[in-house]
């Protein structure tokens, strides 16, 4: 039941995505590696060597989250200094807001999986 719900879930998202502005519009290098390396420095500077499989996962996805909108609020400093016309607006915040979604999507695969007892 755990895997269908998963499932069901990441159908959603994906259909959502690519039915909104189609799934392109949603791959950004740069916010994905924001994201990644930052959970995955968040993870191993919260539990060190000796944490859990399931803890450092959940680490990860935790930092996940932080680096997510922390790259948000870089992107708006950077919004703020160089878009100089109001065309330019709309672009450069959508690339912001990816790496929020990038953050509690990569939680939300993670504590879907991962059982929070063991952790």
């Amino acid at each position: 039941m755990k895997l269908i719900g998963f499932l069901v879930c990441f159908a959603l998202m994906f259909w959502m995505m690519d039915s909104s502005a189609g799934i392109s519009a949603f791959i950004d290098a740069t916010s994905i590696a924001v994201v990644l390396i930052g959970a995955i420095a968040y993870a191993a500077a919260k539990g060190g060597i000796s944490q859990t499989r399931n803890q450092a996962l959940l680490n990860f996805a935790d930092g996940a989250v932080y680096w997510g909108w922390l790259g948000f609020l870089v992107g708006c400093v950077a919004i703020a200094g160089t878009v100089k016309e109001l065309s330019g607006l709309g672009p450069a915040a959508a690339i912001a807001f990816l790496t929020v979604l990038y953050g509690y999507f990569t939680k939300w695969m993670i504590t879907a999986i991962v059982d929070t007892r063991d952790a």
